[in-house]
């Protein structure tokens, strides 16, 4: 399994959400300090995540080059902490990498289309305080791909990718001459109930 691919594009949205996200703060567990609660509708993400395809996704494997990209999203559910999400995933100059009698050989591809419903299973790790996700495609978008288009899919399954929450570190509020630092840290993230919940620890820093 290999980790540490980022989505910055993702951090980005959840930057841009954050003005309208915001609920009253709850009580965290194991915290004296009070959590604000970040609630992120599945329809708002799919919306907002619409609004910035199309979106790369790096592959990280040495049997596909190329360029993979997400053109189309038309659903996104949220339940369990999985979200899944269904659209079409597009390939541009394509390079498969395979083996024959003991020898690797080189198919160019081209470009593709490929119409996918995939689980994004999210696991948010406490101690790293990070968010990680790792793509599972439904047996009917396999079985339905021909074998040329299976390491498209085989180059991102399986893998475990963080979601980059930079953009969750730091806001500036502005009070009058005066503009005060925020950063938050996550302690705790969920997809429940369509839902996708950030529990957050606010830092207060200097102001300027």
């Amino acid at each position: 399994m290999v980790k540490n691919k980022t989505f910055p594009r993702l951090g980005l949205l959840l930057l841009l959400l954050l003005p309208i996200c915001f609920t009253s703060p709850v009580a965290a567990k194991n915290s004296p300090s009070a959590a604000i609660v970040l609630t992120l509708p599945a329809e708002t993400i799919l919306h907002s995540l619409q609004q910035m395809l199309p979106l790369d996704i790096p592959s990280q494997s040495r049997q596909l080059q190329g360029d993979i990209i997400v053109t189309s999203l038309d659903q996104l559910v949220i339940a369990d902490n999985i979200i899944t999400v269904s659209g079409v995933l597009s390939g541009r100059n394509l390079l498969v990498t395979t083996r024959l009698a003991g020898q690797e050989i080189q198919l160019r591809v081209g470009e593709v289309h490929l119409p996918v419903r995939c689980a994004l299973h999210s696991r948010f790790d406490t101690v790293q305080r990070k968010l990680f996700l790792t793509p599972r495609f439904s047996d009917a978008a396999v079985g339905s791909s021909s074998d040329s288009l299976a390491p498209l899919l085989g180059a991102l399954a399986g893998r475990e990718y963080q979601i980059d929450l930079d953009a969750l570190e730091a806001m500036n509020i502005r009070v009058g001459s005066k503009t005060i630092l925020l950063a938050m840290e996550p302690v705790k993230i969920a997809g429940i109930n369509n839902t996708l919940v950030f529990h957050m620890l606010p830092r207060v820093g200097r102001s300027r």
